[in-house]
């Protein structure tokens, strides 16, 4: 018998959605930025982002819990209409910003790594359309296809670092701090958002999930295990490819998947990462583009959010465009990574402030 769902996401969906937010960065510039900073001690970075924002993202769960509403409401309400807005408008800046920037990005690993002759233009087209089949679906949709694909990339992300072992070399992550204990957590709180953002901007849809059981959860193991698997793989990078010459490669993980063979199969294993790859970027930018909808109807009172994806994923495509070559965008991506950070961890200790304030005054 087939059960009628309610439109709200699970345990397992809200994890794997966040998970494929967070986890996918290591595939990206987020690597390069952190050894830019933190040389062969980048590693390290990871976990005092993560530290950093365990503060803020354990005052909203609790906030989240006393007001059973999500962040948009819960801003509303605690600062008033107009500084709520002013919130909104912060977020889908903020957001629209990540979305261009990282499309934009993850284009030009493709033209780079896979596909040199094709236009960047044709990369984002068909990219974008794809995400936007599957946020015009709507979120539970999102969250079934996020549950159905995360596994396996959980399991290939086991299985390339079992494949590189032998290469490995743990001499090169020595000195362990680095360039010094005091940069490494000046740098891992700099760029914190590239955990605390997605993270941050996922309680805007904590009520489309049952219960706040399942959003406690959830966001607590996608948080943990995403900042493990950078941890653990920008430590891969470093023993593999040596410092500094790993600081000279753009995307570390993709050359790392053409290093993984299993007897004459190496070809066909750097395919199956690609696919994986992919279609976790899909489902990725799929939630940024619901994300973006979702926060644009909040700004105008549009009730009926979904007829602005198209849209909106059409201007993602003219924006990406504009930055000529991958340095502007990575250089935009350091400065995003810090406004972001400044402002998500702000936010939360500043909402968790007023409730505190307010309570205490109607006492």
């Amino acid at each position: 018998m087939i059960k009628a769902t309610d439109g709200k996401l699970g345990t397992r969906e809200l994890f794997s959605i966040i998970f494929l937010m967070l986890a996918i960065k290591v595939t990206d510039t987020t690597p390069s930025i952190f050894l830019n900073t933190g040389i062969n001690a980048g590693w390290m970075l990871p976990i005092f982002s993560f530290l950093f924002f365990l503060i803020p993202f354990l005052l909203l769960l609790g906030l989240f819990r006393k007001h059973q509403v999500g962040l948009i409401e819960m801003a509303n309400k605690l600062t008033g209409k107009f500084f709520g807005g002013v919130i909104t408008f912060i977020f889908i800046s903020l957001s629209m910003a990540t979305t261009v920037i990282n499309t934009r990005s993850y284009a030009d690993i493709v033209i780079t790594m896979y596909y040199p002759h094709t236009s960047v233009f044709m990369i984002l087209l068909v990219a974008m359309a794809t995400c936007l089949l599957v946020a015009i679906r709507g979120l539970e949709t999102i969250g079934s296809t996020a549950w159905l694909i995360t596994p396996a990339i959980l399991v290939s992300a086991v299985l390339l670092i079992i494949f590189v072992t032998k290469d490995l070399d743990p001499g090169f992550i020595f000195p362990i701090a680095g360039p010094g204990m005091w940069d490494l957590i000046k740098g891992g709180v700099s760029y914190s958002s590239f955990l605390g953002s997605d993270i941050i901007i996922l309680f805007l849809l904590a009520p489309f999930v049952r219960t706040y059981k399942s959003f406690q959860k959830a966001s607590i193991w996608s948080f943990s295990v995403s900042s493990a698997k950078m941890v653990i793989f920008m430590a891969a990078f470093i023993m593999m490819f040596d410092y500094p010459s790993v600081e000279s490669i753009a995307y570390p993980y993709h050359h790392l998947t053409r290093l993984a063979a299993v007897g004459a199969l190496s070809n066909h294993v750097e395919a199956i990462f690609l696919g994986l790859w992919f279609m976790g970027a899909a489902v990725r930018f799929a939630i940024y583009i619901y994300i973006c909808a979702f926060l644009l109807g909040k700004l105008i009172r549009f009730n009926e959010f979904e007829g602005l994806l198209l849209p909106l994923t059409g201007l993602i495509i003219l924006l990406a465009l504009m930055p000529d070559n991958y340095f502007q965008g990575f250089e935009a991506r350091k400065l995003l990574l810090k406004i972001g950070s400044g402002f998500f961890f702000s936010l939360p200790v500043l909402l968790w402030g007023i409730d505190r304030f307010k309570g205490r005054k109607k006492k």
